[in-house]
């Protein structure tokens, strides 16, 4: 019988390049992404705006997360890939519960499909990071007795 971990394993990036750099890069845009929306939701915040002390918090969340990949990632410990993968399968599901939300309120579809976009994108990049992960593994050798 297969190993249920091995479903949906990817030997490479999109881009051709190995796992781990591509998880390296994802791992380094989604900090990039997180500072840029830190500094944007200080500024929108200290303007006034309160979503823009929510998406503080939530750009910190991501940049905590960012680190934690690097690391993993740098230090070769599949815990800490996973922590990542298991945060952004999070995230993944409530894009998907917002867009959904989304259109059952405002009949926005536009809002929707960004959303929807997204969350694929975002899913391929987990398939990334987990298959990493699971390179990561080293096969149990016998116990000799």
């Amino acid at each position: 019988m297969a190993d249920q971990n091995q479903k949906f394993v990817l030997t490479s990036c999109c881009c051709g390049c190995s796992l781990r750099t591509g998880s390296l890069i994802i791992a380094i845009l989604s900090l990039i992404f997180s500072l840029v929306g830190l500094g944007l939701g200080i500024f929108a915040g200290v303007n006034g705006l309160t979503e823009g002390w929510l998406d503080v918090g939530i750009d910190v969340v991501n940049i905590i997360l960012a680190a934690i990949l690097i690391h993993g990632i740098r230090t070769e410990r599949r815990s800490l890939v996973l922590v990542w993968v298991w945060a952004t399968i999070v995230t993944v599901i409530l894009t998907i519960a917002l867009g959904i939300f989304i259109i059952l309120l405002t009949s926005s579809l536009t809002a929707a499909i960004i959303l929807f976009i997204f969350a694929a994108i975002q899913s391929y990049f987990i398939l990334v990071v987990r298959s990493n992960a699971i390179s990561l593994e080293t096969p149990m050798l016998p116990v000799s007795r």
